[in-house]
Protein backbone atom coordinates (compact mmCIF):
# COMPACT_ATOMS: atom_id res chain seq x y z
CA UNK A 1 0.00 0.00 0.00
CA UNK A 2 1.19 3.50 -0.81
CA UNK A 3 2.54 5.06 2.39
CA UNK A 4 0.47 8.25 2.11
CA UNK A 5 -2.71 6.23 1.64
CA UNK A 6 -1.78 4.05 4.58
CA UNK A 7 -1.26 7.12 6.78
CA UNK A 8 -4.83 8.25 6.01
CA UNK A 9 -6.40 4.93 6.96
CA UNK A 10 -9.37 5.42 9.36
CA UNK A 11 -7.73 3.20 11.97
CA UNK A 12 -5.08 5.89 12.41
CA UNK A 13 -7.52 8.80 12.81
CA UNK A 14 -7.55 8.70 16.65
CA UNK A 15 -3.74 8.89 16.65
CA UNK A 16 -3.82 11.79 14.19
CA UNK A 17 -6.24 13.65 16.49
CA UNK A 18 -3.80 13.26 19.39
CA UNK A 19 -0.93 14.36 17.15
CA UNK A 20 -2.92 17.40 16.08
CA UNK A 21 -3.61 18.35 19.70
CA UNK A 22 0.07 18.00 20.56
CA UNK A 23 1.00 20.19 17.59
CA UNK A 24 -1.41 22.88 18.81
CA UNK A 25 0.09 22.71 22.31
CA UNK A 26 3.54 23.47 20.86
CA UNK A 27 2.15 26.83 19.71
CA UNK A 28 1.48 27.85 23.34
CA UNK A 29 3.89 29.83 25.58
CA UNK A 30 6.47 27.64 27.29
CA UNK A 31 5.03 27.95 30.81
CA UNK A 32 1.60 26.94 29.51
CA UNK A 33 3.11 23.91 27.78
CA UNK A 34 4.79 22.79 31.00
CA UNK A 35 1.53 23.17 32.93
CA UNK A 36 -0.26 21.09 30.30
CA UNK A 37 2.51 18.50 30.55
CA UNK A 38 2.16 18.29 34.32
CA UNK A 39 -1.58 17.88 33.88
CA UNK A 40 -1.02 15.03 31.42
CA UNK A 41 1.36 13.40 33.87
CA UNK A 42 -1.17 13.70 36.67
CA UNK A 43 -3.82 12.07 34.48
CA UNK A 44 -1.49 9.18 33.62
CA UNK A 45 -0.68 8.76 37.31
CA UNK A 46 -4.37 8.73 38.21
CA UNK A 47 -5.74 6.48 35.49
CA UNK A 48 -2.87 4.16 34.50
CA UNK A 49 -2.63 1.79 37.45
CA UNK A 50 -0.23 -0.44 35.51
CA UNK A 51 2.31 2.32 34.84
CA UNK A 52 1.99 3.59 38.40
CA UNK A 53 2.58 0.09 39.78
CA UNK A 54 5.73 -0.36 37.66
CA UNK A 55 7.14 3.03 38.68
CA UNK A 56 6.33 2.46 42.36
CA UNK A 57 7.93 -0.99 42.27
CA UNK A 58 11.10 0.27 40.56
CA UNK A 59 11.51 3.21 42.92
CA UNK A 60 10.92 1.04 45.99
CA UNK A 61 13.56 -1.42 44.75
CA UNK A 62 16.11 1.24 43.86
CA UNK A 63 15.64 3.53 46.87
CA UNK A 64 14.98 1.23 49.85
CA UNK A 65 16.43 3.93 52.13
CA UNK A 66 13.56 6.30 51.27
CA UNK A 67 10.53 6.60 53.50
CA UNK A 68 7.14 5.80 52.00
CA UNK A 69 6.39 9.53 51.88
CA UNK A 70 9.62 10.23 49.98
CA UNK A 71 8.86 7.45 47.50
CA UNK A 72 5.30 8.70 46.96
CA UNK A 73 6.60 12.22 46.32
CA UNK A 74 9.21 10.94 43.86
CA UNK A 75 6.60 8.89 41.97
CA UNK A 76 4.31 11.91 41.59
CA UNK A 77 7.19 14.16 40.49
CA UNK A 78 8.24 11.49 38.03
CA UNK A 79 4.81 11.28 36.43
CA UNK A 80 4.75 15.08 36.13
CA UNK A 81 8.04 14.82 34.23
CA UNK A 82 6.64 12.02 32.07
CA UNK A 83 3.82 14.36 31.03
CA UNK A 84 6.28 17.18 30.41
CA UNK A 85 8.40 14.74 28.40
CA UNK A 86 5.44 14.12 26.08
CA UNK A 87 5.18 17.86 25.45
CA UNK A 88 8.97 18.11 25.02
CA UNK A 89 8.78 15.38 22.40
CA UNK A 90 6.18 17.39 20.48
CA UNK A 91 8.34 20.50 20.85
CA UNK A 92 11.36 18.62 19.52
CA UNK A 93 9.36 17.61 16.47
CA UNK A 94 7.65 20.87 15.60
CA UNK A 95 8.97 24.07 17.14
CA UNK A 96 11.01 26.31 14.86
CA UNK A 97 14.78 26.70 14.99
CA UNK A 98 14.21 30.36 15.80
CA UNK A 99 12.15 29.54 18.86
CA UNK A 100 14.62 26.87 19.92
CA UNK A 101 17.31 29.58 20.21
CA UNK A 102 15.51 30.81 23.34
CA UNK A 103 16.32 27.52 25.07
CA UNK A 104 19.24 27.82 27.49
CA UNK A 105 21.74 25.02 27.09
CA UNK A 106 24.84 24.21 29.10
CA UNK A 107 27.24 21.57 27.79
CA UNK A 108 30.13 20.58 30.04
CA UNK A 109 32.88 18.05 29.50
CA UNK A 110 33.16 18.48 25.71
CA UNK A 111 36.91 17.99 26.10
CA UNK A 112 36.25 14.37 27.09
CA UNK A 113 34.49 13.71 23.78
CA UNK A 114 37.25 15.53 21.87
CA UNK A 115 39.90 13.41 23.56
CA UNK A 116 37.96 10.24 22.73
CA UNK A 117 37.53 11.25 19.08
CA UNK A 118 41.29 11.85 18.86
CA UNK A 119 41.73 8.08 18.99
CA UNK A 120 39.97 7.88 15.61
CA UNK A 121 37.90 4.84 16.58
CA UNK A 122 34.52 6.45 17.15
CA UNK A 123 32.65 7.20 20.38
CA UNK A 124 29.75 5.50 22.17
CA UNK A 125 27.74 8.08 24.13
CA UNK A 126 26.32 6.03 26.99
CA UNK A 127 23.20 7.30 28.74
CA UNK A 128 20.06 6.22 30.59
CA UNK A 129 16.56 6.89 29.24
CA UNK A 130 15.48 10.28 30.56
CA UNK A 131 12.13 12.01 30.09
CA UNK A 132 13.65 14.72 27.87
CA UNK A 133 15.46 12.27 25.59
CA UNK A 134 13.74 13.30 22.33
CA UNK A 135 14.49 16.98 22.93
CA UNK A 136 18.12 16.04 23.48
CA UNK A 137 18.17 14.48 20.03
CA UNK A 138 16.95 17.77 18.56
CA UNK A 139 19.43 19.90 20.50
CA UNK A 140 22.45 17.68 19.86
CA UNK A 141 21.49 17.10 16.22
CA UNK A 142 21.57 20.86 15.64
CA UNK A 143 25.23 20.92 16.72
CA UNK A 144 26.76 17.53 15.98
CA UNK A 145 26.36 14.62 13.61
CA UNK A 146 25.66 11.40 15.46
CA UNK A 147 23.84 8.11 15.11
CA UNK A 148 21.18 6.73 17.40
CA UNK A 149 20.45 3.13 18.29
CA UNK A 150 16.68 2.76 18.20
CA UNK A 151 13.70 0.48 18.16
CA UNK A 152 10.74 1.66 15.99
CA UNK A 153 7.76 2.99 17.93
CA UNK A 154 4.87 0.53 18.19
CA UNK A 155 2.45 3.20 16.95
CA UNK A 156 2.95 3.46 13.18
CA UNK A 157 2.06 7.17 12.96
CA UNK A 158 4.39 8.11 15.81
CA UNK A 159 7.17 6.00 14.30
CA UNK A 160 6.65 7.74 10.96
CA UNK A 161 6.81 11.23 12.50
CA UNK A 162 9.78 10.35 14.70
CA UNK A 163 11.83 8.98 11.81
CA UNK A 164 11.10 12.03 9.63
CA UNK A 165 12.09 14.37 12.46
CA UNK A 166 15.35 12.59 13.14
CA UNK A 167 16.36 12.57 9.49
CA UNK A 168 15.65 16.29 9.27
CA UNK A 169 17.82 17.14 12.25
CA UNK A 170 21.00 15.31 11.34
CA UNK A 171 20.36 12.17 13.39
CA UNK A 172 21.22 8.85 11.73
CA UNK A 173 19.00 6.01 12.98
CA UNK A 174 20.39 2.50 13.30
CA UNK A 175 18.18 -0.43 14.20
CA UNK A 176 19.47 -2.21 17.30
CA UNK A 177 20.11 -5.43 15.42
CA UNK A 178 22.06 -3.77 12.56
CA UNK A 179 25.55 -4.31 13.91
CA UNK A 180 27.21 -3.84 10.53
CA UNK A 181 25.85 -0.29 10.14
CA UNK A 182 26.83 0.54 13.70
CA UNK A 183 30.43 -0.56 13.23
CA UNK A 184 30.59 1.38 9.96
CA UNK A 185 29.57 4.58 11.77
CA UNK A 186 32.22 4.05 14.43
CA UNK A 187 34.87 3.30 11.79
CA UNK A 188 34.07 6.74 10.35
CA UNK A 189 35.02 8.14 13.78
CA UNK A 190 31.49 9.30 14.51
CA UNK A 191 29.39 9.04 17.66
CA UNK A 192 26.74 6.49 18.55
CA UNK A 193 24.22 7.43 21.23
CA UNK A 194 23.40 4.27 23.16
CA UNK A 195 20.80 4.16 25.96
CA UNK A 196 22.00 1.06 27.77
CA UNK A 197 19.22 0.51 30.34
CA UNK A 198 17.23 -2.04 28.33
CA UNK A 199 16.13 -5.52 29.37
CA UNK A 200 17.09 -7.63 26.37
CA UNK A 201 16.27 -10.97 27.96
CA UNK A 202 18.51 -13.60 29.48
CA UNK A 203 20.08 -14.92 26.25
CA UNK A 204 21.78 -11.62 25.33
CA UNK A 205 22.57 -10.51 28.86
CA UNK A 206 24.43 -11.20 32.05
CA UNK A 207 23.16 -10.44 35.54
CA UNK A 208 24.97 -7.48 37.03
CA UNK A 209 24.03 -5.12 39.88
CA UNK A 210 21.94 -2.05 39.08
CA UNK A 211 20.95 -0.15 42.22
CA UNK A 212 22.13 -3.26 44.06
CA UNK A 213 19.69 -5.54 42.24
CA UNK A 214 20.85 -8.39 39.94
CA UNK A 215 19.69 -7.04 36.57
CA UNK A 216 19.71 -8.50 33.07
CA UNK A 217 22.33 -6.29 31.39
CA UNK A 218 23.13 -6.46 27.70
CA UNK A 219 26.57 -7.62 26.59
CA UNK A 220 26.23 -5.70 23.31
CA UNK A 221 28.45 -2.78 24.33
CA UNK A 222 31.34 -5.10 25.14
CA UNK A 223 30.91 -6.79 21.77
CA UNK A 224 30.85 -3.42 19.96
CA UNK A 225 34.03 -2.21 21.67
CA UNK A 226 35.79 -5.50 20.94
CA UNK A 227 34.91 -5.08 17.25
CA UNK A 228 35.67 -1.36 16.93
CA UNK A 229 37.91 -0.24 19.81
CA UNK A 230 35.53 2.70 20.26
CA UNK A 231 35.69 4.84 23.39
CA UNK A 232 32.73 4.95 25.79
CA UNK A 233 31.91 8.47 26.99
CA UNK A 234 29.08 8.73 29.58
CA UNK A 235 26.58 11.51 28.85
CA UNK A 236 23.74 12.82 31.01
CA UNK A 237 20.82 15.16 30.30
CA UNK A 238 18.82 17.17 32.81
CA UNK A 239 15.92 19.55 32.32
CA UNK A 240 16.27 22.71 34.37
CA UNK A 241 13.57 23.42 36.92
CA UNK A 242 13.70 27.21 36.85
CA UNK A 243 13.56 27.95 33.11
CA UNK A 244 13.45 26.46 29.64
CA UNK A 245 16.88 24.94 29.54
CA UNK A 246 18.93 21.78 29.79
CA UNK A 247 22.28 20.76 31.25
CA UNK A 248 24.27 18.25 29.24
CA UNK A 249 27.25 16.65 30.96
CA UNK A 250 29.96 14.43 29.46
CA UNK A 251 32.37 12.46 31.61
CA UNK A 252 35.82 11.03 30.84
CA UNK A 253 35.87 7.90 28.69
CA UNK A 254 35.68 4.65 30.63
CA UNK A 255 39.00 3.05 31.43
CA UNK A 256 39.87 -0.65 31.46
CA UNK A 257 36.92 -1.46 29.23
CA UNK A 258 36.39 -4.14 28.14
CA UNK A 259 37.85 -5.97 31.10
CA UNK A 260 37.67 -9.48 29.68
CA UNK A 261 34.77 -10.36 31.96
CA UNK A 262 31.19 -9.65 30.84
CA UNK A 263 29.78 -9.26 34.34
CA UNK A 264 32.52 -6.78 35.28
CA UNK A 265 31.82 -4.80 32.12
CA UNK A 266 28.06 -4.72 32.72
CA UNK A 267 28.63 -3.72 36.35
CA UNK A 268 30.75 -0.78 35.23
CA UNK A 269 28.16 0.35 32.69
CA UNK A 270 25.29 0.04 35.18
CA UNK A 271 27.25 2.08 37.74
CA UNK A 272 27.61 4.89 35.20
CA UNK A 273 23.86 4.95 34.57
CA UNK A 274 23.05 4.72 38.27
CA UNK A 275 25.24 7.74 39.05
CA UNK A 276 23.54 9.75 36.32
CA UNK A 277 20.01 8.80 37.44
CA UNK A 278 20.63 9.70 41.08
CA UNK A 279 21.27 13.36 40.18
CA UNK A 280 17.61 13.88 39.21
CA UNK A 281 15.74 10.60 39.69
CA UNK A 282 12.41 12.29 38.96
CA UNK A 283 13.55 12.69 35.33
CA UNK A 284 14.27 9.01 34.74
CA UNK A 285 11.73 6.79 32.95
CA UNK A 286 10.75 4.49 35.82
CA UNK A 287 7.72 3.17 33.93
CA UNK A 288 9.86 0.56 32.13
CA UNK A 289 10.11 -2.99 33.52
CA UNK A 290 13.87 -2.82 33.98
CA UNK A 291 13.89 -5.83 36.31
CA UNK A 292 11.54 -8.03 34.30
CA UNK A 293 14.09 -10.77 33.54
CA UNK A 294 15.16 -12.46 36.76
CA UNK A 295 17.97 -14.85 37.60
CA UNK A 296 16.87 -18.52 37.69
CA UNK A 297 14.84 -19.20 40.82
CA UNK A 298 14.10 -15.54 41.62
CA UNK A 299 10.48 -14.45 41.93
CA UNK A 300 8.94 -11.97 39.51
CA UNK A 301 8.99 -8.37 40.65
CA UNK A 302 6.03 -6.98 38.68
Amino acid sequence: MNEKIKLLSPKYWPTWIVVGILWLITRLPYTWQMNVGRGIGKCIYTFSKKMRHIAETNIKLCFPQFTQEQRDTLVKENFANIGIGIIETAMAWWISDERLKKCKISISGVEHADHAFAKGKGVILLSPHCTCIEMMGRLLGARYSFALMYRPHKKYILSYIQERFRKKYNVTQIARQNMRALIRILNENRAIWYAYDVDGGEKRSVFAPFFGIPTASLTTVTRIVNMSDAAIVPISFYKRDDCWGYDIKLLPALENFPSGDLVTDATQLNAVLEKSIKVKPEQYIWQYKRFKTRPPGDERLY
